[in-house]
């Protein structure tokens, strides 16, 4: 059945002569309109223009025109409808109907499939970027505790080792907008006790309007166009996961013209990265997802006679390069956090990168103390031969024994070409003889004339850097890859050298790799290495645990040699459990060793244990992990360690598992926790029913939510509680009660409806006793029903025959 809002509904009569036996006094007023809907909330698949738009909640009113479904203004948003496209005066605001508010629009519903199909002209939906959600829809979740934790102890049972604990922790509270993050560890030893170490500690809230991050206290700088920095104070920085998903990272605008109505179709290599239809006369594609590397794209335009036209838009991609006309920014000031300074110095830092076209990306950044001053100018490009990236950094630093000029330069490049399978990158940076210094450097040659100790030795600080890296596809043959880096040094002969040629390929089942390694330090001699691994995947079939065997083969720069086999695998119908068996043997030392590992993830921590021992040396070792969350409701443990999470609830479902994470089931409260969200974006949460008691039914099973970066959402599932019963009703003459007959409690809502031969599924209410079946407004088309007692002790389907009595008068 379905239900539009496009026209009125011609009144329908009905031919009672076709319904089933015992249905002729059944009322169909309410099926006469052309619409089988009743009034009521639905859970429903949305379409817009036959996209799919997600499953929401759906209230459908009774109107002149039949039962029609109800749009507010923020589901008219959510389903990307322009607010400049709405018709005034609007009606109400909690019930809109469709076409008197959107002009040309329609919607269906379809009751089987529970489906709405929504259509609207073009013209009136908002031109948003692929992966685009609004930020009314972000949720920054509720007030929370939060404390994550990763515990690990060994013992040394025998050998020269020493015991140890060691112990990091993630701490946290969310109140309103703000966020309050400690990040700590503690480590231990026998001869040094406990030690602790404060590693970040900052409030930081989200300015949505400037797609920004903004951070009070102690933490670190973006680190994109300067050497990262730990700095106690403020920072605001825009944050690229608040664009969409298709707008982070690099990819090029697609510009072209079109004379008809026609299709563009974007593709790299032999994938299809985007088609859309487009009206005649100019078109801009400026939403591709981003591809990583890059590789050139093939635009083909296909117009409506039939005809085609070609051309190619260059893609490659550096870091640096940011799209046409987006913006990158950072803004910092405070004091440097440095544990060699004893007066560290306070410090500004401003960064900004913005996409002039498809070509270039200009950047520039300024760093300043009391005694130093660095200026950063730079620009990326796109081209034909590859993406560039060079920037040039100029600072001053004035020391007591005088002012110090110097420059950084700094040169990034890479190249994939897809037809072959290449992919190449360059990066090389060049350091001036004197007074080329980042802010820590100079700082702490500052505090070394301060405390008049000699200045700093040059002779071992850098002058030229050099990496190379290059991986070619050789089909099915495998892969191969070559990488290399050296690095100069003033006032020193020679160079640090190192380069390395790897392969990996399949020989059936079996993985192979073979890595070729040669450095050298100064003037030292080079050292040669090699390392061959081969990995045996054992598990068959469609069985849902793993196991691999690992064997590899290693030769030092002496020549001697070193074998490992690892068996490693998991088990469990959730692959909670996992283990490892290895035995190794050491060439140099002549030494062989065997280790055993396991883990275990819980439904509420995770635990690890290990035992590895040799000729000479014997260790046990603990670990435990996972995340504890305070919340209105309670304590929530999980076995994960994650900032931005879900907090799901079901009251009475304890004990059914959390979707996609096997073995999380939701505990005595009904809670959970769901971690790993995607700040900004749409993530699917959900309930898996099964393990739950069977008298408990969930409204719904999975929900869309829209978490802001460490937020913890408070996901609420309604469920419906008491017992569940499976009657076959019948009236006093034995005739079934008639098909589609409501049933609802004495003075409260429905509970269903009747099927065919008298057919009733329904879940009671603990304590209820007696409900009234009607299928008309007259009271000789009701009656009263007692239901059976609950079973002792039992809590499945009860199965019955029921007799529906009249009500008097």
């Amino acid at each position: 059945m379905s239900c539009g809002q496009k026209v009125v509904a011609e009144e329908v009569l009905f031919n009672r002569a076709f319904l089933p036996e015992g249905s002729e006094s059944l009322d169909l007023a309410p099926f006469q309109k052309g619409n089988a809907v009743l009034p009521g909330q639905y859970r429903a698949d949305v379409f817009v223009n036959e996209q799919p738009i997600g499953r929401k909640n759906i209230l459908f009113s009774p109107s002149e025109e039949g039962v029609l479904p109800c749009f507010t203004p923020q589901l008219l948003d959510e389903l990307g409808v322009s607010p400049k496209s709405y018709l005034t005066p609007l009606g109400d605001p909690s019930c809109l109907v469709l076409p008197e508010t959107v002009r040309g629009a329609s919607a269906t519903f379809n009751l089987q499939d529970l489906m709405l199909r929504v259509s609207v002209p073009q013209v009136a939906l908002r031109r948003d970027a692929q992966g685009y959600v609004s930020p009314e829809l972000w949720n920054r979740g509720t007030t929370a505790a939060i404390f994550g934790y990763s515990a690990n102890a060994t013992r040394n049972l025998k050998g020269n080792g020493q015991d140890s604990a060691y112990l990091s922790f993630d701490a946290g509270i969310n109140l309103s907008h703000w966020r309050a993050r400690h990040n700590g560890s503690v480590s231990w030893q026998p001869t040094d006790g406990a030690a602790y170490q404060a590693l970040n500690t900052y409030l930081q809230r989200d300015l949505a309007g400037l797609k920004s991050q903004l951070t009070l206290g102690e933490t670190h700088t973006t680190g994109e166009l300067f050497d990262g920095l730990l700095y106690r104070g403020v920072q605001l920085a825009s944050d690229d996961r608040m664009l969409p998903q298709s707008l982070r990272g690099y990819a090029p605008m697609i510009r072209g013209i079109a004379r008809t109505s026609a299709r563009v179709v974007i593709r790299q290599e032999s994938n299809i990265l985007r088609e859309i239809l487009v009206a005649p006369g100019p078109f801009v594609i400026d939403d591709l997802y981003s591809s990583g590397y890059g590789g050139d794209l093939s635009v083909t335009v296909i117009e409506a006679d039939g005809s085609q036209q070609r051309f190619t838009v260059p893609y490659a991609s550096v870091s640096q390069l940011l799209r046409p006309g987006v913006s990158r920014y950072s803004l910092t000031a405070g004091q440097l956090r440095n544990q060699y300074l004893d007066d560290p110095p306070n410090f500004t830092q401003a960064t900004f990168q913005h996409g002039l076209n498809n070509m270039f990306t200009g950047e520039g950044g300024l760093q300043a103390s009391d005694k130093y001053t660095a200026l950063l100018t730079g620009v990326a490009l796109n081209t034909q031969l590859g993406a560039l990236a060079l920037d040039l950094t100029q600072s001053k630093t004035r020391f007591v024994s005088g002012t110090e000029h110097g420059n950084t330069l700094r040169l990034l490049y890479s190249k994939s070409v897809l037809e072959t399978g290449s992919y190449f990158t360059a990066a090389s940076y060049w350091y001036s003889v004197t007074g080329a210094h980042n802010l820590n450097d100079a700082s702490q040659r500052l505090q070394f004339e301060k405390n008049v100790l000699s200045s700093m030795d040059l002779a071992s600080r850098m002058s030229r850097r050099v990496t190379l890296s290059a991986n070619q596809q050789i089909g099915e043959w495998g892969q191969l890859g070559v990488s290399a880096s050296s690095q100069w040094y003033r006032n020193t002969a020679g160079s640090d050298l190192q380069y390395q040629l790897s392969y990996s390929t399949r020989l059936g089942r079996v993985g192979l790799s073979l890595n070729a390694n040669r450095s050298r330090q100064a003037l030292g001699a080079m050292d040669t290495t090699y390392l061959l691994t081969a990995n045996l995947p054992l598990a068959f079939g469609s069985t849902r645990n793993y196991a691999q065997l690992s064997a590899r083969l290693a030769r030092d720069a002496q020549g001697q040699l070193s074998e490992d086999l690892y068996l490693s695998g998991s088990a469990g119908e959730g692959n909670q459990y996992s283990y490892g068996v290895g035995l190794q043997r050491d060439g140099a030392s002549g030494t062989s060793g065997t280790s055993w590992n396991g883990q275990y993830q819980g439904a509420k921590t995770s635990l690890g244990g290990s035992l590895s021992q040799g000729d000479d040396y014997a260790t046990l070792g603990v670990s435990v992990g996972g995340s504890l969350v305070g919340h209105p409701k309670g304590l929530t443990l999980s076995p994960f360690r994650s900032d931005t999470i879900a907090l799901i609830s079901a009251k009475g479902a304890q004990g059914a598992e959390v979707v996609g994470f096997p073995g999380i089931k939701l505990d005595g409260q009904g809670n959970a926790v769901v971690p790993y969200l995607r700040p900004y974006e749409l993530n699917e949460v959900g309930i898996d029913p099964r393990g739950a008691s069977s008298s408990v039914d969930l409204n719904e099973s999975s929900r869309k939510v829209v978490p802001t970066a460490g937020a913890v959402l408070a996901v609420d599932f309604a469920t419906n509680s008491g017992r569940a019963l499976l009657l076959t009703v019948h009236l006093a003459d034995g005739s079934p009660v008639p098909f589609g007959a409501t049933v609802s409690l004495a003075a409260g809502p429905s509970l269903g409806l009747v099927g065919q031969g008298g057919q009733l599924y329904a879940r009671v209410p603990e304590g209820v006793d007696q409900v009234r079946v009607s299928w008309g407004r007259e009271a000789t088309q009701q009656c009263l029903m007692l239901l059976p007692a609950p079973d002792v002790g039992g809590s499945g389907l009860q199965s019955r025959n029921s007799l529906c009595t009249a009500v008097q008068p």
